[in-house]
């Protein structure tokens, strides 16, 4: 029943993806292909999960717990929106929402927070609406332009000081992004996978081809394929190949506690909202009961996403609580009841990658989320299990020489 479903919906998605491999994995009988997919992030999860439904034999391997605090998927929440300038994005956010929805129906659980999202526009953010507003309409995805005085009527908790525009789109919202990875990981052991905690790195290559991963406990793990979806970790793995490509930033997130029984600033009351300024803020509105979450989008300084301490700056707070003041007045003076540090794998970009391993044609590398990875996860997981099982063609956008050429 899934196979055929998960059929309809490929087809069905606004995606012109090629569907030569994974359609016939799906519509025929599936040799039981023994795969490995290294990190249960949002990539690696629905990738393994994608690739065990088709019927493959799949290990998930993962150093930690999925969504742990160390991971770019961990934390509590992640915004989910379809503004992208490309339409390859804004449909790929499409379908991946279609997915979470879909999953919380069939797994009893909450993953999705219809609550909207606002894109206020200060005068540089003109072109990048515009070009936005165009990607949207091409993929038939829904959104509202609104003025000074539409957003004013309707939010009157923000102050517009240099906003001339908004974009607004009712359908989107936030995920919750611990609690998905746990599903996800739970529903792929009930699709018959493995999961095996350990850290892991590739083995020798022989002949073009990967053999197995060694683990740190002294074991191998054999497989026709391999895919290491391991985040902010693929630089160290690859050096010599991905660490002139990704950067890893240190981004801070802040949750400041809103006055008791004021609902104005609560969820419901405003939606997700991103500020395009000179540098770009977002925040979500109660962001399951921690508080008012904000963050400022701007790369911060280098990362080691295993030993550094996750303990915000006193600057990044200070800045945060300035920029409160100037947006939400009513919130200036809030304490800062919670805070959280991960980090952003960067492409120069921005693009994600998905390609095969120059020396190794069974091995695939899947990363480069560059801050906006997380709402992909079902999409991306799709399109990198149609490459595994087919090897189809790299999509241009995600592939290695692009990013070569780009650095």
């Amino acid at each position: 029943m899934y196979r055929r479903q998960l059929l309809r919906g490929l087809m069905a998605s606004s995606l012109i993806w090629p569907m030569t491999a994974l359609t016939q994995a799906i519509a025929e009988p599936v040799r039981r292909r023994r795969i490995v997919v290294v990190g249960a992030g949002a990539f690696g999860g629905w990738t393994a999960l994608t690739l065990a439904r088709t019927g493959a034999e799949v290990t998930l391997i993962e150093a930690w717990d999925p969504g742990h605090p160390r991971a770019s998927s961990g934390g509590e929440t992640r915004v989910i929106r379809h503004m992208y300038t490309d339409p390859l994005y804004a449909g790929m956010a499409a379908r991946s929402l279609a997915l979470f929805q879909r999953s919380e129906q069939d797994w009893g659980e909450t993953l999705f927070h219809r609550s909207g999202v606002l894109f206020l526009g200060q005068n540089q953010a003109g072109d990048y609406l515009r070009a936005a507003s165009a990607a949207l309409n091409e993929e038939n995805i829904a959104f509202e332009r609104l003025d000074r005085d539409a957003i004013a009527a309707r939010w009157p908790q923000i102050a517009l000081d240099g906003i001339e525009q908004a974009s607004y789109e009712p359908q989107s919202g936030y995920l919750l992004a611990r609690r998905a990875c746990h599903a996800v990981t739970q529903a792929f052991r009930r699709s018959g996978g493995r999961v095996i905690r350990a850290r892991a790195r590739p083995g020798s290559a022989r002949a073009g081809v990967l053999r197995s991963v060694e683990l740190d406990n002294g074991n191998t793990v054999s497989a026709d394929a391999f895919v290491f979806a391991c985040g902010p970790w693929l630089p160290a793995l690859f050096p010599d190949l991905l660490a002139p490509l990704l950067s890893l930033s240190r981004q801070e997130v802040y949750y400041f506690g809103i006055p008791a029984g004021n609902r104005a600033h609560d969820e419901g009351a405003l939606p997700v909202w991103a500020d395009f300024g000179p540098r770009l803020w977002y925040g979500i509105p109660g962001s399951e009961r921690r508080g008012f979450k904000i963050a400022d989008d701007s790369h911060g300084p280098k990362i080691d996403p295993e030993d550094a301490d996750r303990i915000p700056s006193r600057d990044g707070v200070e800045a945060a609580r300035s920029y409160m003041a100037k947006r939400f007045p009513a919130l200036a003076g809030a304490p800062l009841v919670d805070a959280r540090v991960c980090q952003y794998t960067n492409t120069k970009s921005g693009d994600f990658i998905v390609d095969r391993h120059p020396e190794a044609s069974n091995l695939w590398l899947v990363g480069g989320g560059s801050g906006h990875g997380f709402k992909h996860g079902p999409a991306l997981g799709e399109l990198v299990a149609e490459s595994v099982l087919g090897e189809r063609v790299v999509e241009q956008t995600f592939a290695l020489a692009r990013h070569r050429h780009a650095s």
